[in-house]
C-alpha cells in the first residue's frame, strides 16, 4: 500500500537528568515510557516505546552509528562482504553470552534471522535475505536475493535471540521474563502495564555497566510525566519541548537539547472513500503548514522535511515533488475533485498525550481552512500501531526512525 506523506522532521531530543537524586551507591536509574510494554520479543514489534526498553536488553549483529555513519560490532565482532554483495560472512564473539549464561553460537544467530524474517513487524528488513547458514560454530554466512546496500544498516534492529530460551517458552515467549537477550541488562521484574526493572549484566562482553539497575514505569500523559520528573519521581525524562525554556533555566536539572534521527508524518489512506479521489489528497498536501505544526509540537525547533529520510542519512533523496503550504490551490484542487462543496474525512488516527495528538490538531484545523472536515482519534501507542499496520484509519499522525533503505516506513505501517 502507498500512501502520500507530510512530514516534519523531529531534529531533537529533549532530555533532563536531576542533580543528585538516587543514593549513588544505589546505582538505580529511574526512567518512564510514554505507553506500557506491549511485549518483550524483540521481533515482534517496533513500537518505539517497547524499542527503547529493549535495545537495552538485546543487541544486533552491529548497529549503525547515527553520528559517525560507522559500523560498530555487536555480537558479531567483525563481518567480510564478497565481491559481487551478495554473501555476508558473520564471526560470533566467542566472549558473547545470552543471559541464561549460555554462549551465543552460529545456529542462535541462524534461527534469530531466520525467526524475524519470518515475522511480519520484522520481514521487510530481512526481504532481501535469500538463505542464513551456520558455517561452523562461530560464523554464519547470510546469502541476499540481490545486491543491497541497506542491508547492513537494517541489521540494527535485528536483535540476537536465544533459541533454546525462545522454543522452552514457547507461545508464552514475550509476555514473561526472558533471559533470552545479550545486552548489557537483563530482565529482573515484569509487568507490563505497571513497571519493570532491569538489572547490569555481570557477564557482557563490554563490561558490567556502572548503572547497576533501570526501573521503568509506563506515563501515558506528558504532562503527568513531567511532574513526576520534577518531583524527582523520575531521574531521566524526554520533556515535553513547550516546557524547555523553563526547565532549562532551573538549575536543579541538567539538561540536553541533541539531534534526533525521527521523521513526524501524515498518512493518507488512499484504499478508503473520499481519500481515494487524487484531487482531495492533493489538496490535503497542500493545505498542511507544516511550519505551524513545527510551532505547536516542537516549539520551532524541529527542521521541516520534504522526504521521508532526513538528508543525514544513506540514500536520502535530494530532489522530487514537494508539497509546500498553500492553501489557495489546496481549494483550487477541492473544487476539481468528486466534492467540490467539502467534504468529511473520517477521523485522524494520532497516539495521545504527546506532540502526535498536537500535529492531529494543528492539521485538523488546516483541513477545517479549506473546506475538508475531520474528527480527531486519540488511542493509546499500541492500539495505534496495531490499527496502522492494519490499514484501519483515513488519517494517521505518526513518526518513525528511517534508515539507510528509502523503503525503511514499511515495516512500522
Amino acid at each position: 500500500m502507498k500512501r502520500k506523506s507530510i512530514l516534519l522532521a523531529l531534529a531533537l531530543i529533549v532530555t533532563l537528568a536531576l542533580c543528585g537524586g538516587a543514593a549513588a551507591e544505589e546505582k538505580v536509574l529511574r526512567l518512564s515510557t510514554l505507553a506500557p510494554l506491549t511485549t518483550v520479543d524483540p521481533h515482534s514489534t517496533v513500537n518505539i516505546q517497547d524499542k527503547m526498553v529493549i535495545f537495552q536488553v538485546f543487541e544486533p549483529l552491529l548497529r549503525q552509528n547515527e553520528a559517525t555513519g560507522v559500523y560498530e560490532p555487536r555480537v558479531a565482532e567483525s563481518y567480510t562482504i564478497s565481491d559481487d554483495g551478495l554473501l555476508y560472512t558473520f564471526r560470533i564473539r566467542k566472549n558473547a553470552k545470552f543471559h541464561n549464561g549460555e554462549d551465543v553460537k552460529a545456529s542462535d544467530v541462524v534461527f534469530s534471522l531466520k525467526r524475524a524474517a519470518a515475522n511480519p513487524k520484522m520481514r521487510s528488513w530481512l526481504v532481501i535475505m535469500e538463505d542464513a547458514v551456520e558455517v561452523d560454530e562461530y560464523t554464519v554466512e547470510v546469502k541476499l536475493k540481490q545486491a543491497n546496500a541497506a542491508f547492513l544498516n537494517n541489521q540494527s534492529v535485528v536483535m540476537m535471540i536465544s533459541q533454546k530460551e525462545v522454543e522452552e517458552q514457547g507461545e508464552e515467549y514475550g509476555t514473561k521474563l526472558t533471559l533470552s537477550g545479550t545486552g548489557p541488562y537483563y530482565f529482573t521484574s515484569l509487568n507490563h502495564d505497571v513497571e519493570w526493572t532491569c538489572q547490569a549484566f555481570p557477564d557482557y562482553y563490554g563490561g558490567e555497566a556502572a548503572i547497576k539497575k533501570l526501573h521503568y514505569v509506563p506515563i501515558i500523559e506528558a504532562s503527568a510525566g513531567l511532574i513526576a520528573f520534577e518531583s524527582g519521581e523520575l531521574d531521566w525524562y524526554i520533556a515535553p519541548i513547550a516546557n524547555w525554556d523553563a526547565l532549562t533555566s532551573n538549575p536543579k536539572f541538567k539538561t540536553e537539547l541533541v539531534p534526533a534521527n525521527h521523521i513526524s508524518f501524515v498518512a493518507v489512506n488512499y484504499l478508503n472513500k473520499p481519500l481515494d479521489d487524487d484531487n482531495i489528497r492533493k489538496a490535503i498536501a497542500y493545505a498542511i503548514d507544516k511550519e505551524a505544526m513545527n510551532i505547536a509540537c516542537y516549539d520551532g525547533h524541529a527542521v521541516e522535511a520534504d522526504f521521508m529520510i532526513q538528508p543525514q542519512n544513506t540514500g536520502a533523496p535530494t530532489e522530487g515533488l514537494v508539497y509546500n503550504y498553500d492553501p489557495e490551490k489546496a481549494r483550487e484542487y477541492v473544487k476539481k475533485s468528486a466534492y467540490p462543496d467539502g467534504v468529511h474525512l473520517g477521523a485522524i488516527n494520532c497516539s495521545a498525550g504527546g506532540y502526535f495528538e498536537k500535529m492531529a490538531q494543528v492539521l485538523q484545523m488546516n483541513l477545517a481552512d479549506i473546506g475538508l472536515a475531520c474528527d480527531i482519534n486519540r488511542l493509546d501507542s499500541g492500539t495505534n500501531l496495531e490499527m496502522s499496520r492494519s490499514q484501519k484509519f483515513n488519517l494517521l499522525c505518526s513518526g518513525f526512525a528511517p534508515n539507510g533503505d528509502y523503503e525503511s516506513a514499511r515495516p512500522y505501517y
